[in-house]
C-alpha cells in the first residue's frame, strides 16, 4: 500500500481542492472555482478533470489513482445505490425564488459518474469527514465526544457519541446548519425559512448588513467600530450560540471544534460572543464544555477526504510525521483551466 495514489477532493460551495497523495505526503494540490452551470455532471466532470490534470502534472497517469476519497458540502440521498448529492449550495433548484445559484439542478451524481472512471469512489460529508480528520489527526485526538462545527458559506457539523460517529440512514447526520432557530426568518437555499445557515452563515451576515458589502467588509467594519456591523456579527454570534447549545443538549458533547474562514479568520471577534451566550444555557449540561478552533485548518479539506480511504498503515505514519504541513503549495486555476 506504499506504492498507492489516493485522490482527495474537496468539494465546497465555492470551489474545488484536488490533492494526490502517496505513503510519504500530498504530492500536489489544484484549487478552481467550482462550475455551477450546465448540466448537474458538471461536478463531476470537474473533479474528474482536475484529477487527471493533477496526475500529469507529477508524471503519473489516471489509472495508477487506486481510491478517490471525496469530502463534500451536502446533505445527500441514496439514488440506483450511490449517493447523490442534495446541496443548497450547489444546487439552485431547491429554492429558485432565492436566485443565488446559476442553475436549476436538484441534485448531483457525483459517486455515479465517477465510480465508472476509479477503482473505489467514497465521498462523505464534509463536516463528518472532517471530525474523523480532527479526532485522527487534530484538536480532537483522544476525545470521544466531539462536535466539528463549520462557520463558512454553510453551517454544518460532523458528530462522535462514546466514540462512534453517527451516520444516519443516508449519512446526513450532523446537518446542524438546519435545525430551527427563529419561527420567522430568512429563506436558506435549502428552502427553510429562519434555519441556523439562513441566520448565521458568511452570507447571511453580509446580507444582513446590506450596501453590497462582503462577509469580510463587515467584519472589517467591526472592527472599525462600525455600530451596524456590530449588530448583525453580535446577533450572528448569539444565534449560532444557541444552535450550539441545542447540539449539545441532545449529544452531551465535551468539545466543539470549529472551522471554516468566517470563524478562522475572525475567532478573536466571534469566540468571546460565542462563549458568552453558549455559557448562559442550562449549566448542567453546558459545564465544562469547550471550544476550540480547528487544528488542521488549511489542510482540514484534503485530510478529511483521504480519511475516507486512506489505508490503515498510512495512518500511524501520518499521525507522527504530520506530512501535509510540508505539501507544496496549491495551484489556483482559472476557471478555463490555465493557472
Amino acid at each position: 500500500m506504499r506504492n498507492t495514489y489516493l485522490a482527495a477532493v474537496d468539494i465546497g460551495g465555492t470551489k474545488i481542492t484536488v490533492s494526490i497523495a502517496h505513503y510519504e505526503g500530498v504530492l500536489i494540490k489544484l484549487y478552481q472555482r467550482v462550475k455551477l452551470e450546465g448540466d448537474n455532471t458538471s461536478i463531476p466532470e470537474q473533479v474528474d478533470a482536475l484529477i487527471e490534470r493533477a496526475c500529469r502534472r507529477i508524471g503519473i497517469h489516471k489509472k495508477d489513482i487506486s481510491a478517490v476519497g471525496i469530502s463534500t458540502c451536502s446533505p445527500f440521498k441514496i439514488k440506483n445505490g450511490y449517493k447523490v448529492i442534495v446541496s443548497p449550495n450547489l444546487c439552485g433548484g431547491l429554492a429558485k425564488e432565492r436566485g443565488v445559484i446559476p442553475n436549476d439542478w436538484t441534485e448531483i451524481p457525483l459517486e455515479e459518474v465517477l465510480t465508472g472512471k476509479y477503482p473505489r469512489v467514497k465521498s462523505g460529508n464534509d463536516c463528518v469527514t472532517s471530525v474523523v480528520a480532527e479526532r485522527l489527526f487534530g484538536a480532537g485526538k483522544g476525545e470521544d465526544n466531539l462536535v466539528y462545527v463549520t462557520w463558512s458559506t454553510g453551517i454544518g457539523t460532523g458528530i462522535f457519541v462514546d466514540g462512534h460517529l453517527l451516520k444516519g440512514k443516508n449519512e446526513n447526520a450532523g446537518h446542524g446548519g438546519h435545525i430551527y432557530i427563529a419561527e420567522d426568518g430568512p429563506q436558506c437555499g435549502c428552502g427553510n425559512f429562519g434555519d441556523l445557515e439562513a441566520l448565521v452563515s458568511g452570507s447571511a451576515i453580509a446580507r444582513d448588513y446590506g450596501e453590497g458589502a462582503t462577509t469580510e467588509d463587515v467584519f472589517s467594519a467591526y472592527r472599525q467600530g462600525d455600530t451596524k456591523a456590530k449588530k448583525v456579527i453580535k446577533k450572528a454570534a448569539y444565534n449560532f450560540a444557541r444552535g450550539m447549545a441545542s447540539i449539545n443538549a441532545l449529544m452531551d458533547t465535551q468539545l466543539f471544534i470549529i472551522g471554516g474562514s468566517v470563524f478562522l479568520n475572525n475567532r478573536d471577534i466571534l469566540l468571546p460572543l460565542v462563549e458568552q451566550e453558549f455559557f448562559k444555557s442550562f449549566p448542567a449540561l453546558t459545564s465544562g464544555v469547550k471550544f476550540t478552533p480547528s487544528a488542521l485548518h488549511t489542510f482540514l479539506g484534503d485530510i478529511a477526504a483521504l480519511s475516507l480511504v486512506m489505508p490503515d498503515e498510512w495512518i500511524e505514519k501520518w499521525e507522527h510525521d504530520r506530512p501535509w504541513e510540508n505539501a507544496p503549495p496549491a495551484v489556483v486555476l482559472e476557471d478555463n483551466g490555465n493557472e
